[in-house]
């Protein structure tokens, strides 16, 4: 029997950095229904010097930091050293990245149903959303 559901890790790019809370609202609510669970969340900054920073979870101040405790403290960590320089390379001044390690529990009980079945995973795809809504569109 499955116990966790399968994990993806995001990388998003904002070319300037415009945190309105929606988004992590979003990842609260997602998290809350059991839809989700995220495991580890970075934050990278680059400035107009080049100079990358991580904003870790824990530097965060108290209330900020509240904001993403929907991430379990014993589980954060997932994103290294070697990940945070690899996303810095790729960075352009003044701009961000988030990356997210979410971990798909919706998925627990299906896979289990599917393994009771004698079912395994053979293969595995994502769609990116912008060809997903080109396929809808072209529909209509």
């Amino acid at each position: 029997m499955m116990k966790h559901g399968p994990v993806d890790v995001v990388v998003l790019a904002f070319g300037e950095a415009r945190f309105d809370g929606s988004a992590l609202a979003e990842l609260k609510r997602q998290s809350a229904a059991g839809t989700i669970r995220v495991l580890d969340l970075i934050i990278l900054l680059k400035d107009e010097a080049e100079k990358c920073v991580r904003i870790d979870v824990s530097d965060l101040p108290p209330e900020d930091a509240a904001a993403v405790d929907l991430i379990e403290a014993e589980i954060g960590g997932l994103f290294d050293d070697e990940d945070v320089a690899m996303l810095c390379e790729g960075m352009v001044p003044g701009s961000a990245i988030v990356g997210l390690a979410i971990e798909n529990t919706w998925a627990v009980e299906l896979t289990n149903a599917i393994h009771a079945e004698g079912g395994e995973l053979a293969f595995n795809f994502r769609v990116p959303t912008p060809i997903v809504e080109e396929a809808f569109a072209s529909l209509s």
